[in-house]
């Protein structure tokens, strides 16, 4: 059993590391679900051994359609960051009429070999995803991140545990939205699944307190140890059932 943590800084991976993850997946922006991450980021995370790193490849927020000049942007950026020692991307494109869009996908597992691809949650927002699974193993795609179509994982379990019934010996099925410690094993009751992604965070303000401009800085999301180090526990003992 895995569990990841998403994160968006340094102090994210520090949360990460220690709290017990197994694999992080390196972003920048959380709040807008996750973009490209800055290379010096993504330095300073592989400076850490013994966890796994993958690195989300979004240009942008919003819609997963993305034009030439995007899919140009991705393929540099997989380009620049594919000999880090870092374990594969996180991507995924969906065409203009929201079907996943299977030859750019190719390109981009490709591009990115030797290093494995994980299709985010583009999936969830595919109107085909479900039919397109079997081409996603042919071409290589290690891990569908997903919340079963719904807002949250345990709104979907549903599709996340067919989903694991029929692919999960040939693919990864990751349960991502809304899990944390206290539903992790509810999760995995109703599904088998046994990847776990999560930001084990908390919305707090930071320690700088001025005010030039007549407005006072945003709240800012923090990873929490403590929020992995429980999700771990939770994993650990559902783990210990299983032996």
């Amino acid at each position: 059993m895995k569990l990841e943590i998403c994160i968006d800084s340094f102090d994210g991976m520090i949360g990460a590391y220690f709290g017990g993850a197994d694999r992080v997946e390196i972003c920048s922006a959380l709040t807008l679900d996750g973009l490209t991450p800055d290379p010096g980021l993504v330095d300073i995370c592989c400076e850490y051994d013994n966890i796994e790193k993958f690195v989300m490849v979004r240009p942008r927020p919003g819609h997963f359609t993305y034009d030439d000049f995007e899919i140009g942007q991705m393929k540099a950026t997989i380009i620049a960051l594919k000999d880090k020692p870092i374990d594969g991307f996180v991507l995924g494109v969906l065409d203009s009429y929201g079907n996943l869009d299977i030859e750019t996908m190719k390109e981009l597992v490709y591009l990115a070999f030797p290093k494995k691809v994980v299709l985010h949650r583009a999936f969830d927002y595919s109107n085909d995803g479900e039919e397109k699974i079997e081409e996603l193993i042919k071409m290589g795609v290690d891990r569908i991140l997903t919340s079963g179509k719904k807002p949250k994982a345990v709104e979907g379990l549903d599709l996340i545990r067919d989903l694991q019934a029929k692919y999960g010996d040939k693919i990864e099925i990751m349960a991502g939205s809304g899990v944390n410690f206290e539903n992790i094993k509810e999760i995995y009751e109703k599904t088998h699944i046994e990847n776990f992604h999560l930001s084990a965070s908390y919305t707090g303000q930071t320690e700088i307190d001025y005010d030039n401009f007549g407005k006072a800085f945003d709240d800012y999301r923090w990873t929490s140890s403590g929020l992995v180090e429980a999700a771990r526990h939770a994993i650990d003992d559902l783990k210990n059932k299983k032996v």
